[in-house]
């Protein structure tokens, strides 16, 4: 089915939709029709190298199911359009697992990237794929046929250039942000997505424009700070290169407060080996404690943060607890 054109708010919901056309491809599900796929689609990714063409692209994803199973979930999503273009972002685990009667397994991270132009018949179609995965852990001869990700070392003599340069690659970068969503829960799930994405990929100018100029809060393990300026100033010096870290998460609960101007939001932080409660619930190993501010210039920042660990379902969400700092 080819999805027609639509408003700019539906726009954003049908970019959405193709991100979760390419998840379900990659799980093995996309099936027959593969026409979101531009038939002169790239993909560039340090799992799959760089591939040219709709039908290599579906391969090389198909491929990863080869020796038993695939399975791809997604979190921290984005998506915006501004004329005949279009951006997303989404973060992917996935699980590689053997079918034999004594299974292995292999779990993975990576931020994806995708470019999408309007076709003629007023469809979205993927242009361009950005694939970066930056670690794995389990039975590592499940992805013999990858190009294996960066190591918990870091940059080692002879490593090849990143797949992904968040200040060139991101979506923001290549698509300058227009009004957020009008609905409150997308609006503040993007924000807090371009947030981990910023601090997860170290992009200094990206994490600068996700806080408001009086931030404050507690920023576990480094403590309690107040203002723009001193928040940056510490994750800049903590912050080191960690490939392992995503921060993998949902927006678990918003409210806008009375002046219109504010909202506060729970996110519940997931933990991409223990994503579900043995009734196949979300479950979340911690929670971010957030609020956030309607700038004048039409974009939401968050004011107010503080992490808070401990595991948590969806039916028991934490209360709202804005303004104590734990940290």
């Amino acid at each position: 089915m080819i999805i027609e054109q639509h408003a700019d708010g539906q726009d954003r919901e049908t970019l959405l939709s193709l991100t979760d056309r390419l998840a379900a491809a990659w799980s093995g599900d996309g099936g027959a029709d593969m026409r979101w796929l531009a038939a002169d689609a790239r993909l560039e990714s340090n799992l799959h190298g760089q591939l040219q063409g709709a039908q290599e692209i579906a391969a090389a994803l198909a491929g990863d199911s080869r020796q038993g199973s695939c399975t791809i979930r997604t979190s921290n999503r984005y998506a915006a359009s501004r004329g005949e273009s279009g951006v997303a972002s989404f973060y992917a685990y996935g699980l590689l697992q053997t079918r034999s009667h004594a299974p292995q397994a292999l779990l993975f991270g990576a931020t994806v990237v995708l470019r999408f132009l309007r076709a003629g018949d007023g469809s979205w179609q993927v242009v361009h794929l950005r694939i970066s995965s930056s670690w794995m852990r389990g039975t590592e001869r499940l992805a013999a046929h990858w190009l294996l990700p960066p190591s918990d070392a870091g940059w080692q003599v002879g490593d090849q250039p990143p797949v992904l340069v968040s200040e060139i690659d991101s979506p923001w970068a290549l698509q300058p942000p227009g009004p957020p969503p009008s609905d409150l829960h997308a609006a503040i799930s993007e924000l807090y997505s371009r947030y981990s994405f910023a601090i997860d990929q170290g992009d200094i100018t990206l994490l600068i424009g996700s806080y408001t100029e009086d931030i404050a809060g507690g920023f576990a393990p480094m403590g309690q700070f107040e203002g723009r300026h001193a928040v940056i100033g510490q994750l800049r010096s903590f912050r080191r290169h960690w490939p392992w870290m995503q921060h993998f998460a949902d927006l678990v609960r918003v409210e806008a407060e009375p002046d219109g101007r504010h909202a506060r939001a729970i996110v519940g932080r997931i933990v991409p080996d223990q994503p579900f409660t043995p009734e196949g619930k979300p479950h979340y190993g911690a929670h971010y404690q957030l609020r956030a501010r309607l700038e004048d210039d039409g974009q939401w920042r968050f004011c107010w943060t503080d992490y808070r660990p401990g595991w948590f379902g969806t039916d028991a969400v934490p209360a709202f607890d804005i303004g104590r700092s734990t940290a």
